[in-house]
């Protein structure tokens, strides 16, 4: 088997073992052949739900895959030449191996082994199984074999955000002409403004940007639409007097936190002190990549990154008492993210999962429990933020479909702690939240959502929250809680920290940030 299928199956295996996020896989240090392994892995998921019944369609191939459910080694060839791959198991490989032979470009299996030599071995039941599921379907084509959500979606436009921390001649996009010859683009080169959000570029899709002067030079960001809504509702949209400090929670790798310095930036000559980005992750890899992004950026100089967890952190702690608002953007299941795929593996399950608990009206199943696992998190969170002092205003999102996620948390938040009250954000955005127990429809229409499919951007949700009392930009009072003995803390530590490690273990370890692109 070739170098690239013990990559992309070492990355397959991990989604299936739920040890990480699929572009948190795909890019890491050891995998070298990047693009291609993640384009390989986004196509076999794509595909699983029809893999699958196609080698059920074949017993003799099933019952090898049967037997290929335990992690096995690479062939030993390939192992030289990917000692970085982590051993993905066989049926990794033959999930790869068939989606290459049967909907691949070139309809072929690359190298050799023995997962090559069984898939060749039942080559023609499985063309001839896809034969008779298109006659059967009534469809022609194999992407009309797959589920509605898995077949391809239409593609987004190429976002990229001006940074203005290094584009410093750019202050008005509204004259492209002046945009165009700044970031060296030719006149004629396809570009507009966004609408909502004016440090946003948008491209045709597929442009290719990436090693364009302007991004390695760190005047362009390539960033999603909807990832640029939370910094944006927090410090573009309003804040223009709030010179606080700003807390990013769940910050690594740190577009969003970049975005966020280089709003506040903006107001820097107006504060009477340095404002500050305070940028937190638990994970030292993650926090290593936000400061070399920041220092890309030239955002390194406001942010300064914290190796610790946002819910560990003291509220109280003299560091902290400039700071007056907080972007909260959680781990989450990514389920809106249409430039990645491994969700689909959670859409599968709860679907299959769903149809067994209809019919034999069993108990929920696992995927909700990892769903519902991930809004406790979620929750936690916001309502630690609400807990800050301080803090005036906070903005929560997810990239998650999800109600579970998104207004659920809302709603329990605002019960857990009613000294804040939601405020409509980015008004003139046409899709807003969803009605649900505890939210009227003023309280939704107070809501973002961003619809994959049909925005133009990646599936988002988005809330902004105001503490309750403010007048002239004086914050309400608000009563301290009792102290807790240092070892009560550490408890409580020790319990977050399991918490948190089962959440990621889950496959919702910081989802969103790895795919601010």
């Amino acid at each position: 088997m070739s170098a690239l299928y013990a990559e992309a199956a070492g990355v397959l295996e991990g989604l299936f073992r739920r040890s990480g996020g699929l572009k948190t896989l795909t890019y890491a240090d050891k995998i070298k052949s990047k693009r291609n392994c993640f384009a390989l892995v986004c196509q076999t998921l794509r595909y699983k739900p029809l893999l699958d019944e196609l080698i059920a369609a074949v017993p003799d191939l099933a019952k090898h895959l049967k037997k290929s459910t335990k992690a096995g080694k690479p062939d030993k060839a390939d192992a030289k030449k990917a000692k970085h791959v982590t051993a993905p198991s066989h049926q990794a490989l033959f999930y790869i191996a068939i989606y290459d032979l049967l909907f691949g470009k070139d309809k072929k299996i690359q190298g050799g082994g023995f997962v090559k030599k069984t898939v060749l071995l039942h080559a023609n039941a499985l063309k001839s199984a896809v034969v008779r599921m298109k006659i059967k379907a009534k469809v022609k084509t194999d992407e009309d074999l797959l589920p509605e959500e898995n077949r391809m979606t239409p593609k987004l436009p190429r976002y990229a955000r001006i940074n203005t921390l290094r584009a410093t001649d750019i202050s008005d996009t509204s004259d492209l002409a002046i945009v165009r010859s700044s970031l060296g683009f030719a006149a004629d080169f396809p570009v507009s403004v966004d609408p909502h959000v004016g440090d946003i570029l948008m491209f045709p899709p597929g442009t290719e940007l990436h090693t364009h002067d302007s991004v390695t030079s760190g005047k362009l960001i390539l960033q999603d639409k909807a990832s640029c809504f939370p910094a944006f509702v927090l410090h573009g949209e309003r804040g223009a007097d709030d010179f606080g400090d700003v807390i990013d929670a769940c910050a690594a790798p740190g577009n969003k936190t970049g975005h966020a310095a280089m709003l506040v930036a903006r107001k820097q000559s107006a504060s009477v002190r340095p404002i500050r980005v305070f940028a937190f992750d638990r994970s030292s890899p993650r926090l290593d990549l936000l400061k070399r992004r920041m220092a890309a950026a030239g955002a390194d100089g406001i942010v300064e990154p914290c190796l610790a967890s946002f819910l560990d952190v003291d509220v109280h702690d003299e560091r902290y008492q400039h700071v007056r608002s907080i972007l909260l953007d959680p781990s989450c299941s990514g389920s809106g993210m249409s430039n990645r795929l491994d969700h689909l593996l959670e859409l599968s399950a709860m679907q299959q999962e769903n149809d067994v608990e209809q019919e034999h009206q069993v108990e929920p199943n696992d995927t909700a429990a990892r769903l519902q696992a991930l809004a406790d998190f979620q929750l936690e969170a916001l309502v630690k933020a609400f807990s800050f002092p301080q803090v005036r205003r906070v903005s929560y999102s997810t990239c998650s479909i999800f109600e579970t996620e998104n207004e659920h948390v809302v709603v329990a938040a605002l019960a857990a702690n009613p000294a804040f009250k939601l405020v409509k954000c980015l008004p003139t955005w046409p899709r807003r939240g969803v009605v649900v127990p505890g939210l009227t429809e003023q309280d939704a229409d107070c809501l973002v959502r961003a619809n994959g499919l049909e925005d133009g951007t990646n599936g988002f949700f988005v809330a902004y929250f105001e503490r309750k009392g403010e007048v002239h930009g004086q914050e309400a009072s608000v009563k301290r809680p009792r102290e807790k003995t240092q070892a009560q803390k550490d408890r409580k530590k020790r319990k977050r920290n399991k918490k948190a490690d089962n959440v990621a273990a889950g496959g919702g370890g910081q989802v969103a940030a790895d795919d601010d692109e």
